[in-house]
């Protein structure tokens, strides 16, 4: 039973670093371009699958995405 727990926790302490790398990941700039276009309704359609599915990898992108969303409905307000 020990050895299962050993098992275990080496794969947490490996989780735990991989997680953590990947929210430290910044977009590359051809993504950063993409969430705008997306924000605005100008990528086209064809696009969209791809990018939804680089955001399902890298959820913390997501947060990017919302930052242009809000962005532009601070400017559309004013």
């Amino acid at each position: 039973m020990t050895n299962a727990f050993e098992i275990l926790a080496r794969f947490l302490e490996r989780g735990d670093a991989e997680v953590e790398g990947r929210q430290l990941e910044a977009p590359p700039e051809a993504i950063k371009l993409k969430l705008r276009q997306f924000a605005r309704g100008l990528l086209p359609e064809a696009e969209q699958p791809a990018l939804i599915a680089q955001l399902t990898e890298n959820r913390h992108w997501i947060s990017l995405l919302a930052d242009e969303v809000k962005a532009l409905r601070n400017t559309s307000g004013n």
